[in-house]
């Protein structure tokens, strides 16, 4: 074998440990959060100071506003891209699996809120069930539709902001007390789920670049995102749980904190598992003689 010649060496996440990771951190949050009475005390408290402490401030009514567009935003934003793609390309295979992946995290995300999942009352709030976030899952879908219909040369410009959106209506659904943190996080890694699955379809059927780039800084990135994920379940476990109603309020605070973490930690680890994926699990280098 010549020098000149290639051979394809592993450098990003198979599709399989990405869909296996996010699987497993959604069953994680389930049951620390919902299922287990100190996790789901702790989600509580991030989510009552956040209601709490937002309606006092003079942003509620335009915020909560534009939090009822950023879906629909995301959605616009989403289905021109994807229309541009597909007259541009004369292709609608790469949009029908996006479309359907799409479909299948925002339906998968109502079926397990709606008809699956329970969550045990413990009488620390509101009843009933909101995980996952049908917010957050409708965003960061779309906002991966238009990543994996991305072009190479475009998904440096296409991720960041595709992310800050997504991430964006993740953060405003709690500050504004729609949801819960471990709400937030399970509809960022249902549509990671989904949006993986059909990256690795697209990558064998119809891939749209045999080589990319090294990317360290994003193995980094999602090593740190994960060690402070895990931290926030440590945290929520070991920090103290008094009676619900008589948190001292630099308690509040950390709490408060945690579900930020939380949130955005959640985020990253989504965007990076489905970015792994998309740019293909491995990478052209020279080959030894």
């Amino acid at each position: 074998m010549s020098s000149t010649e290639t051979a394809l060496n592993p450098r990003h996440l198979q599709w399989w440990w990405a869909a296996v990771l996010a699987v497993s951190m959604f069953a994680v949050e389930y049951l620390f959060f919902i299922r287990l009475r100190e996790g789901q005390w702790a989600d509580e408290v991030g989510y009552g100071v956040w209601s709490q402490w937002w309606p006092s401030t003079s942003l509620q009514q335009p915020v909560r506003q534009f939090l009822d567009l950023l879906p629909w935003i995301c959605g616009a934003m989403a289905a021109v891209f994807l229309l541009y793609r597909v007259i541009r390309d004369r292709s609608f295979l790469r949009a029908l699996i996006a479309i359907i992946a799409a479909g299948g995290a925002m339906a998968t995300t109502q079926l397990l809120k709606h008809s699956v999942l329970d969550r045990p009352d413990f009488n620390f709030g509101t009843p009933g069930n909101s995980f996952p976030s049908g917010h957050t899952t409708a965003a960061a879908a779309a906002m991966g539709l238009m990543y994996i219909m991305s072009p190479p040369r475009l998904r440096p410009a296409v991720q960041p902001v595709a992310w800050i959106f997504a991430t964006a209506t993740g953060l405003a659904t709690l500050v504004c007390g729609w949801h819960r943190p471990s709400d937030i996080a399970a509809g960022f890694l249902v549509a990671a789920f989904w949006m993986v699955l059909a990256s690795a379809v697209l990558q064998k059927i119809q891939p749209l670049s045999h080589e990319v780039k090294e990317t360290s800084w994003s193995r980094t990135a999602g090593i740190f995102a994960i060690i402070w994920w895990v931290l926030v379940i440590i945290l929520s476990y070991l920090l103290p749980h008094p009676h619900i109603q008589k948190v001292p309020e630099a308690l509040q605070i950390s709490y408060a904190a945690l579900g930020i973490i939380h949130v955005l930690a959640a985020a990253v680890i989504a965007g990076l598992l489905l970015r792994s994926v998309v740019i293909g699990p491995a990478r052209s280098e020279p080959a030894a003689d």
